[in-house]
């Protein structure tokens, strides 16, 4: 996913043709609060006017938090718009009220959300936001705010127990788990080793800040062409529908588990 500023709107189409999944427009801490109002107009009418198709990515949109006042404001336009986003994401996620009020105030229109976790309380109830229930589909790291909030270096072995705690709480109810952006845009290996590092934790998706950050991400996502192999073979090997149990494969045996692994390995290759 791609963060793109709501305060620049000229930048939007750019953010659409960078090469990203999913686009999103940022409504929060891309924006000075002078420019809040004018920013969600501008993403709204944006909105209104796109053009969707099969080759567009996604298009999400990062709220203001729920509790404040520019939270509600864009709620308020969102239930008023006749266009929704595909995904909101919901920054600053304390409880799974959070959500809920979210979803109630929207409606069937709610698209799917996405909780952002960025405070110590945030993570450690990470298992009952997760439970929240209805449209939402995803929990994603705040690492800058988490580590600003911590006084720890918003680094790798700093946030490594929070994004534990998010995957678990995430898997645990089914969601997918979304990590927080590599902000130095100056050391592409290291966005590389972090976006390996995230996937081998069993995460779904990496957030960007760039364009330029995009390739290094898809490339790092692409497992390894021998692990693309077994896969393939493995998926070749498997015995006729309706059997079950564990098979021998290549000398060694193999079970469900390992099966289910080797089908993300090739969904991940985009050879499902």
């Amino acid at each position: 996913m791609l963060f793109v500023s709501g305060e620049k709107p000229e930048r939007f189409a750019k953010a659409m043709a960078a090469g990203a999944d999913l686009v999103c427009i940022d409504l929060e801490d891309a924006v000075a609060p002078a420019r809040k109002e004018a920013a969600r107009a501008d993403a709204l009418h944006w909105l209104a006017q796109r053009s969707a198709g099969p080759a567009q990515p996604a298009v999400a949109l990062r709220l203001n938090a729920v509790r404040t006042l520019e939270g509600l404001r864009d709620v308020l336009a969102l239930a008023q718009t006749a266009t929704m986003p595909d995904w909101i994401l919901l920054p600053k996620v304390e409880a799974a009220a959070d959500v809920q009020c979210i979803h109630a105030w929207l409606g069937a229109r709610c698209p799917s959300l996405v909780a952002l976790l960025e405070t110590p309380g945030s993570i450690d109830g990470a298992a009952a936001i997760a439970e929240a229930g209805g449209p939402l589909a995803a929990l994603m790291l705040g690492g800058a705010d988490l580590s600003a909030e911590l006084g720890a270096q918003f680094g790798w072995d700093a946030l490594l127990y929070a994004r534990a705690r998010i995957l678990h709480a995430a898997r645990a109810a089914d969601l997918q788990a979304w990590d927080v952006p590599h902000i130095d845009l100056q050391k592409p290996e290291s966005l590389a080793d972090e976006t390996r590092r995230v996937l081998a934790l069993g995460f779904d998706c990496k957030t960007a800040i760039h364009p330029q950050q995009i390739p290094v991400i898809h490339d790092a996502f692409m497992p390894p062409a021998e692990r693309i192999e077994w896969a393939l073979a493995l998926r070749d090997a498997l015995p006729a529908e309706g059997a079950s149990g564990a098979f021998m494969f290549r000398g060694g045996m193999v079970d469900a588990p390992v099966v289910r692994n080797a089908l993300r390995i090739l969904a991940r290759a985009g050879q499902r």
